[in-house]
């Protein structure tokens, strides 16, 4: 566990924080000192769950519910956070949902479905961290190596994470004159609770190998030589919001072992 608390006294929304790579973000930032707010659309029961590993962490943690798609939920949501912890220095912008259709398959409502959270909600939280951030502060929002990475089937996905990377270059322009940083998170091969169920997907044949053979598979894609870890992708987070980040912006960060490097 961090000992660095350099950000105590600093407040920190991290939207699909009840499990997964969500959760060991909430958890990393209060580590190193933040507050916490739980975003869940839901499992009340996980982002509890969540909620109280970070109270024992000795800083504030409160869940709130809120379905990043639709902007009056966003809206009110971060109001009720303001409302809350008086505050906001931190949002990363975490919620976002897969998806995988042949040609033949994909239909207009599907498209819609992928952009809504993974586009349209990811500026909504945006827009509302502009309206209640503090000078100085740090969005993070998050992409996917399938943004510069051809995966079959995988088109309407890769469209949306494709769209946030050039999102995040203008939402650094729109933020620099107060000093906000905007930079995005484009993680790859990490190990979650949906890993297997996806991992089946990306590989050929997968949906009919062990967990140790999917490992074995995707560990050749880094020249580490292992999958990530959701640990993995809340250090590199923590980095960007930390202090010490305040030149980066604008930027896409592959946090994918070295995948696919471009």
């Amino acid at each position: 566990m961090s000992t660095n608390k350099d950000l105590a006294g600093k407040v920190a929304i991290i939207t699909g924080s009840s499990r997964g790579i969500g959760a060991a973000i909430a958890l990393k930032l209060a580590q190193r000192g933040a507050d916490i707010a739980v975003n869940y659309v839901s499992n009340a029961t996980a982002a509890e769950s969540v909620v109280e590993q970070i109270r024992a962490l000795d800083v504030r943690a409160i869940a709130f519910k809120a379905d990043v798609s639709k902007e009056e939920e966003v809206k009110a949501m971060f109001e009720s956070l303001h409302r809350e912890f008086g505050r906001l220095d931190i949002a990363v912008s975490n919620s976002g949902i897969e998806h995988f259709g042949s040609l033949s398959e994909v239909k207009g409502s599907d498209i819609d479905a992928v952009f809504a959270v993974n586009v349209k909600g990811q500026y909504f939280v945006a827009q509302q961290a502009y309206r209640f951030m503090g000078d100085y502060g740090r969005v993070i929002l998050t992409s996917s190596i399938s943004a510069v990475k051809g995966v079959p089937r995988h088109a309407v996905y890769a469209a949306s994470k494709a769209a946030v990377q050039g999102m995040t270059k203008c939402l650094a322009m729109d933020f620099g004159p107060r000093n906000i940083t905007v930079n995005c998170i484009a993680a790859g091969g990490v190990k979650t609770d949906m890993y297997a169920e996806m991992s089946a997907k990306y590989i050929p044949g997968g949906d009919k190998m062990s967990p140790q053979q999917i490992d074995d598979v995707l560990s050749k894609w880094s020249p580490m030589n292992r999958p990530g870890e959701v640990e993995d992708v809340a250090g590199v987070v923590s980095l960007i919001a930390s202090p010490e980040s305040q030149w980066l912006t604008g930027q896409t960060w592959q946090v994918s072992g070295g995948a696919y490097m471009v």
